[in-house]
């Protein structure tokens, strides 16, 4: 019996043949966010290998007036090991959310690659705290105060070292997820809002309650140090990038 070839699939179709040859598909996918996130995830397993009992113990005094007061009493120190490393973990976490932004809406940069973007917000945001620091230091120093400055800067590092932790789910989410990304952009951007205004009410409570500083003095400090340098530099990098 001699089988009857069938005709092919898409044969006889009005269907016009636009390429001779395979089409190459235009799309590309960037490989050093995912090597980014991978290494923060690195660096957090470092963390808990390390000095997860002490992480938890700063969490908690995140949280916790009583487990602060304790943190606070065993002299933290910033230039401790798993202290740098959260340091560390939160600037490069803020970084890419803030290359994510970028990204997604096309503030600045628009013509520079994606890494180069990321780059200069990274070493943007680690000279603008080191501007804060160092104006913090230097206040601490004119106004003769040794206690509350220092005691706001110290619950600002543990706020930010906690939020920091919650921060990078939504940014490995917003990555590598099959969602909408600006999702979890507004996720991400509600935790960091969080850990500001908590940074501000305990700045409050310390010189309310603790030092009796005056609400207008709390008030000036806030917007001096706190808001009008983020807003000026802000301003600065749309219209001069």
């Amino acid at each position: 019996m001699i089988l009857s070839a069938y005709p092919h699939i898409f044969a006889n179709h009005l269907l016009q043949k636009q390429n001779a040859l395979p089409a190459l598909n235009p799309g590309h996918h960037l490989i050093w966010p995912s090597v980014f996130l991978l290494s923060c995830f690195a660096l957090l397993v470092i963390i808990k290998v390390t000095s997860f009992q002490k992480v938890i113990k700063l969490m908690q005094a995140c949280f916790n007036f009583q487990s602060w007061r304790q943190l606070e009493r065993e002299e933290f120190n910033p230039f401790k090991f798993y202290s740098v490393l959260l340091s560390i973990f939160f600037f490069l976490n803020l970084a890419f959310f803030v290359y994510k932004i970028n990204a997604t809406f096309g503030l600045v940069l628009t013509t520079s690659t994606s890494l180069q973007q990321f780059l200069f917000l990274f070493m943007v945001i680690l000279i603008l705290f080191a501007l804060k620091g160092t104006l913090n230091k230097l206040l601490s120093v004119v106004a003769d105060d040794h206690k509350l400055i220092p005691e706001f800067v110290y619950s600002s590092f543990v706020i930010s070292h906690t939020f920091g932790i919650f921060l990078f789910p939504c940014l490995v989410l917003c990555e590598l997820g099959n969602f909408n990304g600006r999702i979890f952009l507004s996720v991400a951007c509600v935790i960091l809002i969080a850990s500001q205004v908590f940074k501000w009410y305990r700045g409050v409570l310390f010189g309310l309650i603790e030092h009796r500083v005056g609400l207008l003095q709390i008030f000036t400090y806030f917007c001096a140090l706190e808001i009008l340098p983020v807003l000026v530099l802000v301003k600065f990098i749309i219209e001069t990038f």
